[in-house]
């Protein structure tokens, strides 16, 4: 995910995020659209494939609930979703800029349902994925949220995000039976490390640092068969970002090693 490349002193260029992920051995890369800056690039991954060698994972962009139909913001993913070139995925957060409305609040289903409605019949036809994405103190929060969202909604096109910083967040229980409920609609997965801190959301930091075991997620993830993306978060964790990549590309593929050689390392008791 190209939240690694933004920290305090800017951002990298788009160039030089495909080179670096290109020469440490990651598949794809990822376009968080939460900027101009940001949206100004998004045509340039017309010319990944054939220019860097990456795929490019997914669109993240972010749904307002609370907006009218004409909403600006909004209009602009549907307008993004009828010119998407060589990506096939949008990952969507939904969140609302009314500070009264309640997080994970299913009476807001409806005015969320309107939109994706909106947004899967242009996806249908450019056979695009739309994955809802929970994230900590949107109203869609949850992984409970996006199932149940995918459930009532109905259509293949529509999929789900499990962000394990964003369940560590919330509240980091029940990861197992998480898993499994979300299991049908998983279409991603994104990880990181993190640990938890007082009075404060918790960290995001390279995968061999924190105290999330994110050994016994990807474990878990192998026992109900998922064999779909896993993206690196990498949202303010800052530094020199080529030496934080390459260290959680190696740790991640050492967890892969484990998994292979010792699986039931993962029967966690409390998992």
């Amino acid at each position: 995910m190209d939240t690694s490349f933004y920290h305090s002193i800017g951002a990298y260029d788009f160039g030089a995020r495909c080179e670096m992920l290109c020469e440490l051995g990651y598949d794809a890369t990822y376009l968080t659209l939460w900027s101009e800056a940001a949206w100004s690039d998004l045509p340039k991954l017309a010319g990944v494939k054939s220019k860097y060698g990456l795929e490019t994972a997914a669109v993240y962009v972010t749904l307002d609930i609370t907006g009218a139909d004409d909403h600006p913001g909004n209009l602009r993913i549907a307008r993004m979703l009828e010119t998407l070139e060589d990506c096939v995925n949008v990952e969507l957060a939904v969140r609302s800029s009314d500070p009264t409305a309640k997080r994970s609040d299913p009476l807001a289903d409806e005015t969320a349902i309107r939109w994706l409605d909106r947004f899967l019949k242009t996806a249908e036809k450019r056979r695009i994925t739309i994955s809802l994405y929970p994230h900590v103190n949107f109203w869609l929060e949850r992984i409970e949220d996006a199932v149940r969202l995918c459930q009532r909604v109905n259509h293949p096109r529509l999929r789900a995000v499990f962000c394990g910083f964003h369940w560590f967040a919330v509240d980091g229980e029940k990861l197992s039976e998480r898993l499994k409920l979300a299991r049908p609609f998983l279409n991603s997965v994104n990880i990181c490390g993190s640990r938890k801190v007082k009075d404060s959301i918790p960290t995001l930091e390279p995968l061999d640092e924190g105290e999330l075991d994110n050994f016994a997620l990807l474990g878990i993830l192998r026992r109900l068969d998922y064999c779909g993306m896993v993206g690196l978060q990498g949202f303010s964790v800052g530094g020199d970002v080529y030496t934080k990549l390459k260290r959680s590309m190696v740790v991640f593929r050492d967890m892969e090693r484990r998994l292979d050689k010792h699986p039931a390392w993962v029967d966690l008791r409390f998992a």
